[in-house]
């Protein structure tokens, strides 16, 4: 008997925010369901910036109001052109609702982490198209 082994959405823990808004619109819709989001402000998401530190994939919006995965299994689109993920490896958002590996950091005086603000951890790669990470 063969099987496929598809972690996508096990542990699942969901949360709601609201959805940054820039001038009168707001910076996410329906079409953005699936991307990498960011924390943007005070319990408020948006796609972020370039190495920004993941908060989780999106999963639904409805106005001013989004749902995000923000602990299980994820799965996201890879960065065409940036390091895909390895396995075990963190990462962060390209800005855009994808993401890449996360860059190394040097360690710095009083900081151990050396400012790294990666997150999740990369269980598996298809290629160079999607990642499943553990958020």
């Amino acid at each position: 008997m063969s099987r496929t082994v598809d972690n996508n959405g096990i542990g699942a823990l969901y949360a709601t925010f609201n959805i940054h808004k820039t001038g009168d619109d707001y910076d996410l819709e329906e079409s953005n369901v699936g991307d990498a989001v960011v924390l943007s402000g005070s319990n408020q998401i948006n796609h972020g910036s370039n190495g920004g530190q993941l908060l989780g994939r999106l999963e639904h919006v409805s106005g001013s109001l989004a749902t995000v995965q923000i602990r299980g299994v994820a799965r996201f689109r890879l960065k065409s052109g940036m390091t895909a993920p390895g396995v075990g490896n963190s990462v962060v958002v390209d800005g855009a609702g994808e993401i890449y590996q996360a860059p190394a950091v040097a360690e710095s005086a009083g900081d151990p982490a050396g400012g790294n603000i990666a997150h999740g951890t990369t269980i598996a790669v298809d290629g160079t198209s999607t990642g499943d990470l553990l958020l």
